[in-house]
């Protein structure tokens, strides 16, 4: 089985981890491709053009389109034989397409690290992730955040491609001390591996009251008590899985993702600021819950998102496509 992968976006971040990712199968090249000597092509792209002209002159090719993060790829999945995507919120959006899909999580490859969690004065919290999910902390992280930073001594440290910081944001704590860190990708094992805890902030901020809710029914009870919840289709397990490889504990927003895999002492979820606060208090206040939750998660990992272990499930996979 020979296969092929193109991404119209080399350097973009997700191209970046699935290349590194596939790099490891002898049989995946990704330059230079004769069509008439492949089985397969992956596709990360969101030019059907390229996609319907590829399948119209090599139609003993089986095509997938990997990573469709938006709604306007639905017009290549016409001309694709399956689709590969990398969360259960992916995969329910685009089972519309009628299409056999196969769940790939694509993340930073990084080393695995044996941390050693030990009691100490101050506590390191660490972030990862882009400029919208820090925004998402504003209305409950924060809030817990500055509460546990009147008892305890904690630091956030921060790793983003965005801007520094300048403190007068919304979502930016105020009892504890922020270390801005830019992105790089040896900058996880250099500065986010000092974390004690990983936090995963990731529901959008939206009016939740009940007065803005639509009503279906009269006669349905909306209070403000109701949750509702607005996150990405395309959330991913990722960003707890690079806590995961580097030994360190989580808490994450309540998204179906987290809630899929953090469960049984492998993880914390939360929404509301008083959840948060509990589950970071807990983390804070035992180093040995923070070895055992930290050790279950890289556990977990190992298990089903290692790139060997999702490498075999996917040649698999492949192997029923043709």
């Amino acid at each position: 089985m020979n296969i092929f992968f193109n991404t119209t976006q080399p350097h973009a971040p997700c191209s970046v981890f699935y290349i590194d990712a596939l790099k490891r199968l002898d049989n995946v090249t990704f330059h230079n491709q004769d069509f008439n000597k492949c089985d397969i092509a992956l596709f990360m792209t969101y030019d059907h053009m390229l996609i319907k002209g590829v399948k119209e002159s090599y139609p003993h090719l089986k095509i997938g389109i990997i990573d469709p993060r938006s709604s306007a790829v639905y017009e290549s999945t016409k001309y694709c034989d399956f689709i590969i995507i990398d969360s259960i919120e992916m995969e329910d959006f685009w089972r519309m397409s009628r299409k056999p899909i196969f769940k790939y999580v694509e993340y930073p490859d990084i080393q695995y690290m044996q941390k050693t969690h030990e009691k100490k004065d101050k506590i390191t919290i660490g972030y990862h992730g882009n400029q919208i999910h820090l925004e998402c902390m504003a209305e409950n992280v924060t809030p817990a955040l500055n509460e546990l930073g009147k008892k305890y001594n904690l630091e956030l440290l921060i790793m983003h491609n965005g801007h520094r910081p300048s403190g007068e944001e919304e979502w930016y704590p105020q009892n504890i001390s922020v270390r801005h860190v830019p992105w790089s990708m040896d900058h996880y094992i250099k500065y986010l591996a000092e974390s004690d805890i990983g936090i995963v902030p990731n529901n959008l901020i939206h009016d939740t009251s009940a007065k803005n809710l639509i009503k279906t029914n009269k006669n349905f009870n909306y209070t403000n008590d109701d949750y509702s919840l607005r996150f990405k289709m395309p959330s991913n397990p990722g960003r707890f899985v690079i806590f995961g490889k580097l030994g360190i504990p989580v808490v994450s927003d309540f998204y179906p993702s987290a809630i899929q895999y953090l469960q049984n002492n492998v993880g914390f979820v939360a929404h509301s600021s008083a959840g948060w606060h509990h589950c970071l208090e807990k983390l804070i206040t035992s180093h040995q819950l923070r070895q055992e939750m930290g050790g279950n998660l890289q556990s977990l990992v190992r298990q089903q998102f290692d790139f060997d272990v999702q490498n075999e499930k996917l040649i698999s996979f492949l192997g029923g496509i043709i």
